[in-house]
């Protein structure tokens, strides 16, 4: 296994099973296979298997890689199925015992990992009961509310949240709790989960990740960015009378979790139920999701990303929702091509012809490179239009768009993605930007979504009252435009 141990190792194994490997659609059969199992939701499988020094050489060379075991009990009939269309192998270690004889290990995450047990009923199956596992989200967190009588007694109300989703499935979220026994002591722990019921038959795995994941995905995603909480589908638990599945998500990262905040957030939670019944149809509605999609999640920033690294993914965000207002309006380019074609042809018979400039050759080959250009619509006056058409005022905030003595947020990005850091002393004027950023990102998805900004975290009052940056803000503009300018100066 090498120096450092997987965190599942540090625990028995669940089960040890005869798996077949799949390698390129070839099998290698009888290979002796641990599986660890996640105790929490928010962990991912873990397998290792003992295949011969031959087998471990084809698996590692294959590539791709899938496994699958059935288990079967005393009583000789199938019990449960273990199966990946996926495994990420991390190398094949081998020790030599001796000239004949050696022993290899071969560790690996599975991903979309499918467990069916199997109950052999044999009655009609009825509705499939699903238990979806989320990662946190302080909005969809059931609450407890605490009252205390004049008689002493304690009584304890959970709120209850319940929504209904594409296609009418209703989801119900609760917390549900697991036990672990550790040296004598019972350590308990609670996860989210989403409940609803199907008429799917449990052991048809596939169906249920085809037809239903990408609506809970976007369903998380909506309410995710009303949270500043990024919020995933982590796996989920699905009984009939005839199998308990279990599914572990695979090939995606999983939130942390951490912002548990309720202050830290888009919307007040007082308003969240009304913002889903607005914003969730609004984001079903809009034709290009993907560019939705990519925008929203540009709004979840992780902890361990570079202010830089945060500053261009979320102008990345804003650029989509231009890129695709742009489309949608026909904003593209300012002539037809046909049109432009024969202008460009006149700019480069003025150019050629000119005496008032002295140009080499290769000048003026770099210039007609960069004529097409002059025919797209410029960002900031797509950009100028959107906030027209959405009524979005950022009268309060950082401008996209600066000028001679403000460099604008579209400025600092630019500088950015051509390589050319900021210097440390202008870090706390970087983080103001990228904040300021963040707020403008924000106001511009809320109107897409049909939300109004008053009613949210992003408006002009609430950020001047809680996050107190607008004295800075002009020393903090001005310091960061006449460095830009120092380095055009010295270019």
């Amino acid at each position: 296994m090498g120096k450092q141990k997987h965190p599942a190792l540090n625990r028995d194994e669940n089960h040890l099973v005869n798996a077949t490997i799949i390698a390129d659609g070839t099998k290698i059969n009888d290979v002796p296979c641990k599986i660890y199992l996640p105790e929490r939701t928010h962990e991912k499988p873990y397998l290792v298997f003992k295949p011969s020094r031959v087998d471990g050489a084809k698996v590692m060379g294959a590539h791709k890689r899938g496994f699958r075991a059935d288990v079967y009990g005393f009583d000789r009939n199938l019990s449960t199925t273990f199966e990946a269309p996926e495994i990420h192998f991390s190398g094949v270690y081998t020790k030599n015992w001796g000239a004949d004889i050696s022993e290899s290990t071969l560790p690996g995450e599975p991903q979309d990992l499918f467990v069916i047990k199997y109950l052999n009923s044999r009655e009609v199956p009825p509705i499939t009961h699903l238990t979806v596992w989320l990662s946190p989200n302080k909005f969809l967190s059931p609450s407890a509310i605490c009252s205390t009588s004049y008689t002493g007694k304690v009584k304890y109300d959970s709120r209850k949240i319940e929504f209904t989703i594409k296609d009418g499935l209703k989801l119900s979220f609760e917390n549900h709790y697991r036990t672990k026994d550790v040296d004598g002591d019972l350590l308990q722990w609670s996860f989210l989960v989403a409940c609803t019921e199907l008429d799917i038959p449990a052991v048809n795995l596939k169906a249920v990740q085809e037809r239903l994941l990408p609506d809970i995905d976007d369903f998380l995603l909506v309410t995710g960015f009303a949270a500043r909480q990024r919020t995933a589908c982590l796996g989920w638990t699905a009984v009939d009378d005839k199998t308990l599945t279990t599914f572990y998500r695979g090939n995606y990262s999983f939130p942390d979790g951490k912002n548990t905040d309720l202050n830290d957030c888009v919307i007040d939670i007082q308003s969240f139920e009304k913002y889903v019944a607005v914003c969730y149809p609004a984001f079903l509605e809009y034709d290009n999701k993907l560019a939705l999609r990519n925008a929203l999640y540009s709004t979840f920033s992780s902890g361990t990303k570079t202010i830089e690294t945060v500053f261009l993914h979320l102008f990345a965000g804003l650029e989509t929702l231009i890129l695709d207002f742009r489309r949608r309006e026909n904003l593209e380019f300012v002539m037809s091509p046909k049109v432009f074609a024969k202008f460009r042809d006149n700019l480069k018979g003025f150019i050629s012809e000119s005496t008032k400039a002295t140009l080499e050759a290769h000048q003026r080959a770099s210039i007609y490179k960069k004529l097409g250009e002059l025919n797209r619509v410029s960002l900031q006056e797509a950009f100028e239009l959107f906030c027209q058409k959405y009524e979005i005022d950022l009268f309060d905030l950082w401008p996209v768009f600066g000028d001679k003595k403000i460099a604008g947020l579209a400025e600092i990005r630019n500088r950015l993605i051509h390589g050319d850091p900021f210097p440390f002393e202008l870090y706390d004027a970087l983080v103001t930007a990228r904040f300021h950023l963040e707020f403008v990102l924000e106001r511009m998805l809320l109107r897409v979504l049909g939300w109004d900004i008053s009613n949210s975290k992003v408006n002009p009052a609430y950020i001047e009252r809680n996050y107190q940056m607008k004295n800075d803000l002009p020393s903090q503009q001005q310091s960061l435009k006449e460095y830009v300018l120092s380095q055009v100066a010295k270019n």
